[in-house]
């Protein structure tokens, strides 16, 4: 089969690859499907560091064969959505119910000498536990947003976002614009802080209630206005750095949350004043990875029809077009660009 690894920074091509023998609790996938997301892009443009690299962790395609030992009910031709776990069910936290943050849990080289999830490739071998059945009305492009949606979906979940809520989302990238689909569809009034104006006009077209420039106006001031002089109840750090989080901070109401979803580089830190936490009783917390109930939630989302998510797919290339899909990703129009298999 053929798999797209990065021999370097800046580099991608396409090689020939023999895939290991499937074990028994293993699911062979024919990949149809893969997206581009901003942790390609770091490899690609030298931000992250290891290689060669494999990249690809958003995956849609086709089960080819089933081992004998999984024991889901899935079968050859069933459409799927492919999300690396590695999680052991054994450690603290995996008993705890926390199993993103499973102590045993590690890399596997799905492409055999090379680094990295693996899913730019014509087929990928999954554990049982890792492959979730979709809906056949699905099409392959929106089902690799069941990774982005299953992150984000926890990062609703440990907000604890409630209807009637005002929710502050600093940045109106894919994730920015999926974390206001979801707290919209919990009932909240979503503010959107974006500084630029093309996302802020599409901002408001995937539904946010106000959008906001944290460069040219006060957001402090618009923030206060909009809720009364109250504050937001939530607020979700998806881009921006340090003045994004800074922001996001003195948005919130009494007893307010702010989750912090998106990365953050080494000039990030930011100070605190312990009488936020004391005299407004806030809380400031974050979210990494998903967690397989988060992605069972994804995979039911993915057929609701009064999901936008379609519009989040702004553009599709072949196999033999990724470079090209890198290069697209980087652009301001750009939420999610989709390698198909099969263009």
């Amino acid at each position: 089969m053929r798999a797209a690894i990065m021999p370097e920074a800046g580099k991608i091509e396409l090689i020939d690859v023999t895939l290991p023998d499937m074990m028994e609790d293993e699911v062979l996938v024919d990949v149809k499907a893969v997206g581009i997301c901003t942790f390609e892009q770091g490899f690609y443009y030298g931000k992250s560091g290891g290689f060669p690299f494999a990249g690809g962790h958003e995956i849609c395609g086709v089960v080819e064969k089933v081992g004998s030992s999984v024991a889901q009910d899935l079968k050859p031709g069933d459409k799927v959505i492919v999300l690396s776990l590695t999680r052991c069910g054994e450690c603290y936290y995996c008993r705890k119910g926390y199993d993103n943050q499973c102590e045993n849990a590690k890399d596997v080289q799905k492409i055999p000498g090379v680094d990295g999830p693996g899913g730019f490739a014509e087929k990928f071998i999954a554990k049982g536990y890792e492959v979730f059945k979709i809906d056949e009305s699905v099409p392959f492009e929106r089902g690799i947003l069941a990774e982005p949606l299953a992150c984000v979906t926890h990062s609703m979940n440990v907000s604890g976002i409630n209807t009637g809520d005002y929710a502050l989302i600093c940045g109106g990238g894919a994730m920015g614009i999926i974390h206001l689909l979801l707290a919209k569809q919990r009932g909240a009034k979503v503010i959107v802080s974006e500084p630029t104006k093309e996302r802020r006009e599409k901002a408001f077209e995937f539904g946010a209630d106000y959008v906001v420039d944290p460069i040219n106006e006060d957001l402090q001031a618009e923030i206060m206005k909009i809720t009364d002089g109250r504050g937001v109840e939530k607020a979700f750090f998806t881009a921006g750095g340090k003045v994004a989080i800074e922001g996001a901070v003195q948005a919130l109401a009494i007893r307010g949350t702010l989750v912090i979803y998106g990365g953050t580089g080494a000039n990030d830190e930011f100070m605190v004043n312990p009488k936020w936490f004391h005299y407004k009783e806030i809380t400031i917390t974050g979210v990494t990875k998903h967690t397989k109930e988060t992605i069972r939630v994804a995979a039911e989302l993915l057929s609701l029809k009064e999901l936008p998510l379609d519009h989040l797919i702004t553009s599709t290339f072949s196999f033999e077009e990724i470079e090209a899909a890198l290069i697209e990703a980087r652009q301001i129009s750009s939420y999610r660009p989709v390698v198909l298999m099969d263009k």
